[in-house]
């Protein structure tokens, strides 16, 4: 009984407190360190082969992060964020999610080249890692990870 206790106080803190406020340079920071970890021991264990799924849940959050470091970018840094205060949602949804995309089109390459010349795995399969499916079903991931980094950012937004 204890354990659901904490994922409710878990739950109740995430809610309650703002990623997208005086610590999110910190926080993207350590967030993009962890998965910068988990990729190099899912690699080093072959966890991403015993695992399938595990490749899902890191594309998520790889898109998550993606997606923190554009809104970072264009709401956060100094430079830009001027120029960008008023940006209508709409725009600000395209270009975070469209940045997105483009940093998980490019993950992909990194897998291919890693697949091909790396771990010399020559086959092309509908299904399996470096297959046609598999990268459209990555990249959406990217965008589901992306979308709820977005939905976060305007939820907080909306509260301040």
């Amino acid at each position: 009984m204890a354990s659901l206790a904490e994922s409710r106080r878990a739950i109740l803190f995430f809610r309650d407190n703002m990623i997208f406020g005086k610590n999110f340079n910190k926080i993207l920071t350590a967030f993009l360190v962890f998965l910068f970890i988990a990729q190099i021991i899912g690699i080093i264990f072959s966890l991403y082969w015993k695992f399938p799924w595990l490749d899902n849940i890191m594309h998520f959050w790889g898109g998550g992060a993606a997606a923190m470091g554009m809104i970072w970018w264009t709401f956060y840094s100094a430079k830009v964020s001027v120029a960008t205060k008023n940006l209508p949602k709409f725009y600000a949804v395209i270009i975070i999610l469209g940045f997105t995309a483009l940093v998980g089109v490019f993950w992909e390459f990194y897998e291919l080249i890693v697949d091909k010349f790396i771990t010399k795995n020559n086959y092309i399969s509908l299904f399996q890692q470096g297959g046609l499916l598999d990268t459209l079903k990555d990249i959406f991931v990217d965008l589901l990870g992306g979308a709820a980094a977005v939905w976060r950012f305007f939820y907080e937004r909306k509260k301040q």
